[in-house]
């Protein structure tokens, strides 16, 4: 299907209508609205809204924007099942609705006009939500300049089209973003660490951040925290004579038989196997370095004497 876009003209700023921050209660349902010359941003901050624009249904989530163009009518089509907050606001400008059929044209912005998408997800987008609540306090406040709500507008516009031109023309900047979080949990990993946190530290929503997580890495955020774990692990059983329940303590597993049991299924070796199939390669560097990386080095280890059916077989 193709995805509708709006071009937006910037020759002079848009013409600001009106704004806010929405809190929907638990139950509470979009009442149907139908818009004139009149275009319309939902940006998502918090839980789930369920929004339908002419006929298609949209979740909009933490950091999802919904563009609703001129003459579309838009409705909720489920009541919402927790708390949610967004951010709306409407604007009038020199608009023309594209079908994005054409990627280039979306990839060239230009100095004359900036496109939008029907719906996409901010990737780092705190300088956007900030925008969008300088533009509440200056709609909101008193102005000499009576224009200034339009510019603020303008502004906010550009850094949402600028956000998602960046997506476009990178395409592996999705990755890069992967590999930032991953190096915060690699670091982090001696805390007790939920998806949540993880998601809150990154300003994305959890259900986003474990799909993309997945697409990116073939693993589940909780598989790769356990990754971490046991790469810490296994750098101690080569670097240290401590023993397993030490070791798993040290790795931040709380449970040392969970430790054991997962250590044998992801190693196909017990923790004692595999220390004694690279006694003899022991690392000279005890202290585990959050800038060193462990997986690089015990993989070296590892690759340096594959395991024998009879160092599996010792216990």
């Amino acid at each position: 299907m193709l995805m509708k876009v709006l071009q937006i003209s910037i020759n002079q700023p848009v013409k600001y209508l009106q704004s806010g921050q929405f809190s929907a209660e638990l139950g509470w349902k979009h009442h149907q609205m139908t818009h004139r010359e009149d275009t319309e941003v939902i940006i998502g901050l918090s839980g789930r809204v369920f929004l339908q624009v002419s006929g298609q249904k949209y979740t909009v989530e933490t950091g999802d924007v919904l563009v609703i163009f001129p003459w579309e009518t838009i409705s909720g089509y489920l009541e919402t099942i927790k708390p949610s907050e967004f951010i709306w606001f409407h604007f009038d400008a020199g608009m023309v609705v594209l079908s994005d059929h054409n990627h280039h044209m979306v990839q060239e912005q230009t100095d004359k006009h900036i496109y939008l998408p029907r719906f996409f997800h901010l990737i780092a987008g705190e300088k956007a939500v900030i925008s969008a609540k300088q533009l509440l306090d200056v709609a909101h406040s008193q102005y000499l300049v009576k224009s200034a709500a339009d510019y603020a507008t303008s502004m906010l516009l550009i850094e949402l089209a600028n956000n998602y031109w960046q997506q476009r023309q990178d395409i592996s900047g999705k990755q890069n973003y992967i590999n930032q979080i991953k190096e915060w949990i690699r670091v982090q990993m001696g805390r007790d660490l939920k998806v949540a946190d993880i998601a809150k530290q990154f300003a994305i929503n959890a259900d986003y951040l474990t799909r993309i997580f997945k697409e990116n890495t073939g693993m589940t955020v909780k598989e790769y925290m356990n990754m971490v774990k046991l790469d810490n692990a296994k750098y101690l059983l080569l670097t240290t004579s401590d023993s397993i329940q030490e070791i798993a303590s040290q790795s931040f597993f709380e449970d040392p038989k969970y430790f054991m049991r997962l250590f044998k299924k992801k190693v196909q070796l017990t923790p004692r196997q595999y220390r004694l199939a690279y006694t003899h390669t022991f690392l000279n560097n005890q202290q585990v370095d959050p800038g060193v990386d462990i997986h690089f080095l015990v993989q070296s280890v590892e690759n340096s004497r594959l395991p024998t059916n009879r160092d599996k077989n010792q216990r």
